[in-house]
């Protein structure tokens, strides 16, 4: 089922609707349906996955995790997203499924796979090390095939052409071709004058110039070839061109480009971290069932549409994006419509295709960072982990089943991907807004706690100005910081010591006037919706746990200054590394709900609604309360 402009969203957010109640129904909560409550892992490859791991583990301890209605996710916080997901619907049958999450067991395994591209040591590691190069080499190889083919088809057609009839189309060429150069070379220097009789134009004579350049190509790549207009027979050309329709069919950038190999090595570190067999576990078979699944918070996992196409109607530019979810019920965009993830065309994409694509960072188109001169490089190339998913605008069967991908490779040389073909193509979240607070304001959350984990060493806060000018650009929502507790105040390290304030700042979320409520009119006045808990990767200098052997944070940032803030090209983590980002993350949600996590047994967070987790945070006016708030022992 595929929904219009006018209906997608509100149906979209009816079904969720009836998770949260259902939900609230199971564990008899207390909160009203209106108090929504999410929660937003950003991007950044497995550095947040590793600070989202020691910070969910502690929410999860303090039972916060199991208050919300909502995860949010981005790229790497994607990946520790899906262990959650398969890990609550693996264990859905047991007393209560959020003792079985972070087991010292699965830590233990995730420290294993910090190398999640080539985990292991020794031998095992050598090896898992070669296989990239060797996965890399041989989809490069695969890609080319529909390459050569296409090459191959346009070069025996023109050889076809110029032998046409015996040999003269070739001579007749050969002389336009120079007539061409003579009169192009004449015209730029000598005849320049003629212009203003209006003999000929500029435009004229660029359109010369672009038949000489091709003419020209074709003739060096005959004499680079050797070949002779007569020399190769028809069939040459058929055979070619059966080759390109035949292996068009099954050259599909899905499997034939690293997306496949960078998809398995997070099934392996993540989610077969969660259950042997939930690397195979479909994003639709998330979806509530009278089992009690519907204790899980609803997973948004957070894509980019890439739209940069010309002709493409619903964005009249040559370079933009939309956002488009994953999740159990519903796959889409706003601008392409949404359609039922178990219908025809994504009822067999898995939670690890979509944990994948969700951190495709790598990959031809980039949202409004895509650049097409490196596209075309990257699509030759292969660097592509980019997802081409069918549009939800007309998902049938025979789409789905008879896809002649060549198009979709030229469109991706090309950098001209839209929402008007049979498919589209989405890469990274982070490539439009790396938060995942988005789809969270969207929905009108009371409460948000975002985790920002993204590569930020100068602390610019380029991730969060970029969702506070798209909210209140295209949601009518503003985000305002409390008196003192904007981040760059609070949360960036003091040029004195190199450490924070605080992990974390406050900020009010409005809804600005000439939003239209339930019963069509507009808000006439700004109205208070909501708090966000923006929490950045940040060191804060802590006495009480600074020897703590567990606080391995600040005994790691020694030797390396730029932690916590690492580049995201760091995608191998070994023990000791892997060991600080888990353990500060851990610190960092140990702050956040005042509780001691030097003793885990211990940690327990009074608040067991959402309502008194949200006056919690609301009592934090301004950096007093701050203070008062964070320096609780």
């Amino acid at each position: 089922m595929n929904f219009l402009p006018g209906e997608k969203f509100d149906a979209l957010r009816a079904k969720e609707s009836e998770v949260i109640k259902a939900k609230r129904e199971k564990c008899k909560s207390q909160d009203d349906l209106s108090t929504r409550f999410g929660i937003a892992l950003s991007g950044g490859g497995i550095r947040s996955a590793t600070l989202n791991t020691g910070i969910l583990r502690i929410l999860n301890k303090c039972s916060v995790l199991r208050l919300a209605d909502y995860l949010s996710t981005v790229s790497g916080g994607g990946y520790i997203g899906g262990y959650v997901h398969s890990k609550l619907k693996e264990n859905e049958s047991a007393a209560d499924p959020y003792e079985t999450l972070f087991s010292d067991k699965d830590i233990g395994r995730l420290l294993d796979y910090g190398y999640y591209l080539a985990p292991g040591n020794g031998i095992r590691g050598s090896f898992n090390a070669l296989r990239i190069w060797g996965s890399f080499l041989f989809s490069l190889l695969m890609n080319w095939i529909w390459v050569f083919s296409l090459f191959f088809t346009i070069y025996f057609a023109a050889q076809c052409i110029v032998s046409l009839p015996g040999g003269k189309f070739w001579i007749v060429g050969r002389d336009v071709l120079t007539a061409l150069v003579v009169l192009t070379i004449g015209i730029h220097f000598f005849l320049h004058f003629l212009r203003y009789l209006k003999v000929w134009s500029f435009d004229a004579l660029y359109f010369v110039e672009t038949i000489l350049f091709v003419g020209i190509i074709l003739c060096v790549i005959f004499i680079i070839t050797g070949c002779r207009p007569a020399a190769l027979p028809f069939c040459y050309l058929k055979l070619s061109l059966a080759v390109l329709i035949f292996t068009g069919f099954f050259a599909n950038p899905n499997i034939l480009t690293m997306h496949r190999f960078y998809r398995d090595r997070l099934a392996q570190a993540y989610l077969r971290t969660a259950g042997e067999d939930c690397s195979a576990m479909r994003l639709s078979g998330l979806k509530p069932d009278k089992s009690g699944w519907g204790l899980a918070p609803y997973p948004l996992i957070n894509t980019c549409l890439n739209a940069l196409g010309r002709e493409d109607t619903n964005f009249k530019g040559t370079k933009t994006c939309d956002y488009f979810l994953m999740s159990p019920f519903y796959c889409g965009s706003m601008l392409t419509g949404y359609t039922e993830t178990d219908g025809a065309g994504y009822s067999g994409m898995t939670l690890t295709t979509a944990v994948a694509v969700s951190g495709a960072a790598v990959n031809p188109a980039m949202g409004l960072n895509s650049n097409k001169i490196l596209a075309f490089f990257m699509t030759l190339l292969n660097l592509r982990l980019g997802y081409w998913a069918l549009n939800p605008r007309g998902v049938n069967l025979f789409r789905a089943l008879f896809t002649w991908w060549p198009y979709y490779n030229v469109l991706e040389l090309c950098c001209k991907s839209s929402t008007t073909k049979w498919r589209v193509n989405v890469t990274d979240g982070g490539h439009i807004e790396n938060l995942g607070i988005y789809e969270l304001l969207r929905r009108r959350c009371k409460l948000i706690i975002a985790i920002d984990a993204g590569a930020d060493p100068k602390y610019s806060f380029s991730d969060l100005e970029n969702l506070v000018i798209r909210a209140r650009g295209e949601l009518g929502i503003a985000i305002k910081f409390r008196e003192g507790l904007d981040p760059e105040a609070v949360i960036r390290p003091r040029p004195s010591d190199g450490f924070s304030f605080s992990h974390f700042s406050v900020a009010d979320v409005y809804e600005l006037p000439g939003h239209k409520k339930e019963d069509g009119t507009e808000e006439t006045e700004e109205k208070h919706i909501g708090l966000l808990v923006y929490v950045k990767s940040s060191m804060r200098e802590n006495r009480k746990y600074k020897d703590v052997k567990e606080s391995s944070g600040y005994g790691y940032k020694m030797y390396h200054p730029s932690f916590p803030h690492e580049s995201t090209v760091n995608q191998f983590f070994d023990e000791a590394q892997w060991k600080a980002y888990y353990d500060l993350g851990r610190f960092i949600a140990g702050e956040l709900l005042r509780v001691d996590v030097t003793n885990e047994e211990q940690a327990v967070c009074s608040e067991n609604t959402i309502q008194k987790l949200y006056e919690r945070f609301d009592g934090i006016h301004n950096k007093t309360d701050m203070e008062n708030y964070i320096n609780y022992m």
